[in-house]
């Protein structure tokens, strides 16, 4: 009874101890994870043809214009408020480029009193006056600008302006170039020389004296250059000079002097053998010969004398003449 134990139990032991083996030889398996359902790819839309968009209305330049002026404008007043003052001195002046307007050269010289620039801020509020010199606010401008001259009285200079008709002349101030018209500038209070030099116009000298304590304004007219002469047509309007030329009576003439000079010659060798004096047939042919040269020596001259004047014979001018006969 006790051996068929021992044995059972043996039997229990080896297969435990073969299981326990497997299991040690081979490690656990990690668990499968389900991988998640794949969303559907959507198909994308076929794209509509790309279409040329029409290009917008601009409608008037002039219009335009005038709403650019209103952008920029608006940017230069946020600029000013700001006080980003240089900003907004650049900008003004664009937007009077774009659409001129006196209240603008205003704007300008609040900005540049805002940075400090006396002189740039009573050019503009003069230039305010004198392109809206009935403006409801002119006596208040004025009265400031008197301030500024005051203020650049005592540095020892005063504001002069130099316009001109047309405008862009080059202007010099005591010789030397400072820019062209309309020009505005400082300088020291007393006499000036101030040239204008424009292309087709006529070199303008002038001297001005600035006041100390008062900025003024230089009006300038200048004179257009004459037109020069056109060469071709001087060539064509001056009178034709005629050439000299030696006539054929002339030459005629000359050569039969000669003959009778010769012939004249001839005869007194011939002579000589019977007479000691001058033979009356040489003497004839000689004194022929003499008068026919003179004559023919003052035909060459005139012949070669230069025509002073319009060639010889009646020319008939019918320009400006009505042809036919009156009835």
């Amino acid at each position: 009874m006790s051996a068929i134990r021992f044995g059972l139990m043996f039997c229990a032991l080896s297969c435990c101890s073969s299981v326990a083996g497997r299991a040690m030889a081979e490690p656990p398996k990690a668990p499968v994870r389900a991988e998640p359902p794949k969303a559907p790819v959507r198909a994308e839309p076929p794209k509509a043809p790309v279409r040329a968009e029409p290009k917008p209305d601009l409608g008037e330049p002039e219009a335009v214009d005038k709403d650019r002026a209103r952008l920029l404008f608006e940017k230069g007043v946020t600029a000013y408020r700001d006080g980003r003052f240089y900003d907004a001195v650049d900008i003004f002046l664009e937007t009077n480029r774009l659409y001129p307007d006196p209240k603008l050269s205003f704007n300008v010289g609040k900005a540049f009193e805002g940075m400090g620039n006396q002189a740039g801020a009573l050019r503009y509020y003069r230039e305010y006056l004198r392109r809206s010199p009935d403006a409801s606010d002119a006596h208040e401008v004025e009265s400031h600008v008197h301030q500024l001259e005051q203020a650049l009285a005592q540095k020892g200079l005063q504001q002069l302006t130099v316009l001109s008709t047309p405008d862009g002349a080059t202007v010099k101030l005591d010789g030397q170039a400072v820019g062209v018209t309309p020009w505005t500038g400082e300088s020291f209070a007393g006499k000036h020389r101030i040239v204008l030099e424009a292309a087709g116009y006529r070199r303008s000298e002038s001297v001005v004296e600035i006041d100390p304590h008062r900025a003024r304004d230089f009006n300038i007219e200048l004179s257009k250059e004459p037109e020069k002469p056109n060469a071709a047509l001087l060539a064509n309007q001056a009178p034709m000079q005629v050439e000299p030329k030696v006539s054929t009576f002339t030459l005629i003439t000359l050569a039969t002097g000669i003959s009778l000079l010769g012939t004249a010659l001839v005869a007194q060798v011939a002579n000589n053998n019977n007479s000691t004096g001058i033979s009356r047939t040489a003497a004839f042919f000689a004194g022929g010969g003499a008068g026919v040269t003179v004559v023919g020596g003052f035909m060459l001259y005139f012949d070669l004398s230069p025509s002073k004047g319009a060639p010889s014979g009646v020319t008939w001018n019918s320009g400006g003449l009505e042809h036919g006969m009156s009835r």
